[in-house]
């Protein structure tokens, strides 16, 4: 075991370390700097730099970029050294529903260095380093919801995140280090303009593996493999530490809050995926097939190791547990029509995925949307629309169904989480952009799990006493006792029936009569016929339709 005094030069040392890092590309870059192949929104993490390529608005070393375009930086970039500052700042706003509303603020800063061997030892590989700066706090604890609401969203730290060497053969590069699965694998172009995490880093892989995986936020040890068999067609395969910080499902990303610890004893977590772009082209369609594996011991979500319910009183309370977890999926990106006379594109993409559902609490997810590209005659913005779904798994169903059956008590069975995204990318200059966005999550966390929690203020209460609710406002309304006793009674026949109880509570909630005691007549009648109405509903339930009077 390390001795205190140890761990505290090695800590010392990796802040020091940091702070140098940070000292150096401020100096070299005070303005905001991407490095990248490709074109990516400032939202969206950068893509590391590929080796002699320079295109994209972008890069750090293009000319026409006069914040960029001084002595130093041209001299570094003819040395093959690309340096890079991004700051991404959020404020978001929950306007209504979910658990409570406010404001927050979020953001990240991203240094990058990139440096490419062949302008100075002529080796065909690149090195490339990463380190973000993360400050803020994130808008989901607000909402509640399973999917987090942006992209840079993770715990206050500062983190290294990418430390590899690439290394460039013929037709294929090979990858060593610290790395993430950047855009490289699950991630079509078109969806990096979206703010929603799950638009990125899907919110199935976001809560089913351990510390959340691979994504961008968090690196862990990793070989690549990248093929180009011919044109337009490549093969990505690629093997990361199974679990980055070694915090286990749903554990703090805090457990490595600095990304040095270099695990690679927690087992393997294998994606491969295949990718066809007919002639390399901007202008045609992107269609992507792959899966991954991870080894690591996962929990059931609803029996225990002797197959009871866990929410059984018999039960010993220990999961079973499940060897490995995998998951297939397949992506869409297709231009749907380009104008290049007016640089505008409108293209649709499309994403599904599955893994199995005893132990995962996400075993489906699908997202589709819409980008357009030059509205409002302005070639470098960007609107886009999209929907997400993400389905809570049978397991963790049953575990809610078996609560409210074993112990008698209300309890929500939680079934499935949307999120409907609308964004705009303002391009103010070449180097700072604004971008407003508006999100709306139906059935925040898969469903209500208290008073408040929901879209739309909208409450989720135990039944039985909304019944009780409904029954005193009808006696309140003015209707005759003897429709409002009828009403109590098939109320609480129905509650016997368990899931009819629960149901029952969305239905009753359009009664609210405004009649007090000594209304007119006139209008106690209308409210007593919209009292008929609802109990109609609920005898033609039960099979009977007495006839009433008022």
């Amino acid at each position: 075991m390390a001795s205190p005094q140890r761990a505290t030069n090695r800590n010392a040392l990796r802040r020091a370390w940091l702070m140098a890092v940070a000292a150096v590309l401020l100096a070299a870059a005070p303005e905001r700097l991407l490095a990248g192949a490709e074109d990516n929104p400032p939202r969206q993490l950068a893509v590391p730099p590929q080796p002699g390529s320079s295109a994209g608005a972008d890069d750090p070393c293009r000319p026409e970029n006069p914040l960029t375009d001084f002595v130093l930086r041209r001299e570094l970039c003819a040395a093959g050294v690309k340096l890079g500052v991004t700051e991404t700042s959020e404020v978001l706003a929950n306007l209504t529903g979910g658990l409570h509303r406010g404001a927050i603020y979020e953001g990240l800063t991203d240094l990058n260095l990139g440096i490419d061997l062949r302008p100075s030892l002529h080796l065909r590989g690149n090195l490339f380093a990463r380190a973000y700066q993360i400050h803020g706090r994130g808008l989901t604890p607000t909402i509640g919801s399973l999917n987090a609401i942006s992209g840079i969203e993770a715990e206050a730290t500062t983190r290294l995140v990418e430390l590899w060497y690439e290394q460039h053969f013929d037709y294929w590069r090979l990858r060593i280090g610290e790395q993430t699965i950047t855009t490289e694998f699950l991630s079509p172009a078109s969806g990096r303009l979206f703010v929603s995490s799950g638009f990125g880093w899907p919110t199935l892989l976001q809560l089913d593996l351990p510390s959340g995986g691979p994504r961008a936020l968090v690196g862990t040890p990793a070989v690549r493999l990248r093929v180009d068999p011919q044109e337009g067609l490549t093969f990505f395969l690629a093997l990361f530490n199974a679990d980055p910080t070694g915090a286990g499902v749903g554990g703090s990303q805090l457990r490595d809050a600095s990304g040095t610890a270099f695990r690679t004893s927690d087992g393997a977590f294998l994606i491969g995926e295949s990718r066809y772009n007919p002639e390399s082209s901007d202008r045609n369609g992107t269609y992507r097939l792959g899966g991954w594996w991870n080894s690591e011991r996962f929990r059931d979500l609803h029996l225990d190791t002797n197959r009871l319910p866990l929410a059984n009183s018999g039960s010993n309370g220990r999961p079973l547990q499940h060897q490995g977890d995998f998951s297939l999926y397949a992506i869409l990106d297709q231009p749907l029509f380009t104008n290049e006379a007016e640089h505008t594109e409108l293209a649709v993409l499309a994403r599904a995925m599955g893994a199995p559902g005893d132990r995962n609490l996400i075993d489906f997810y699908a997202d589709a949307g819409l980008v357009y590209k030059g509205p409002f005659e302005r070639v470098d913005d960007q609107a886009g629309l999209a929907i997400g779904y993400a389905r809570v798994g049978g397991a963790a169903r049953g575990l809610d169904a078996d609560i409210a059956r074993l112990t008698g008590q209300f309890h929500p069975v939680r079934s499935g989480e949307t999120v409907l995204e609308l964004t705009y990318r303002y391009q103010l200059t070449g180097w700072w952009q604004l971008q407003p966005d508006f999100q709306y999550v139906f059935n925040p966390g898969g469903g209500c799990q208290h008073e408040r929690a929901g879209p739309a203020g909208r409450r989720c209460r135990d039944p039985r006493a909304a019944h009780r609710d409904l029954v005193l406002r009808c006696r309140r309304s003015g209707a005759t006792p003897e429709l409002c006793d009828m009403l109590d009674l098939t109320n609480r026949k129905q509650c016997r029936r368990g899931p009819r109880c629960q149901a029952s509570g969305r239905d009753l909630g359009g009664f609210r009569p405004r009649a007090a005691r000594g209304a007119a007549q006139s209008v106690a009648a209308a409210r007593a016929d919209r009292v008929r109405a609802v109990l109609d509903r609920r005898v033609r339930r039960l099979g009977r339709h007495p006839r009433l009077r008022l």
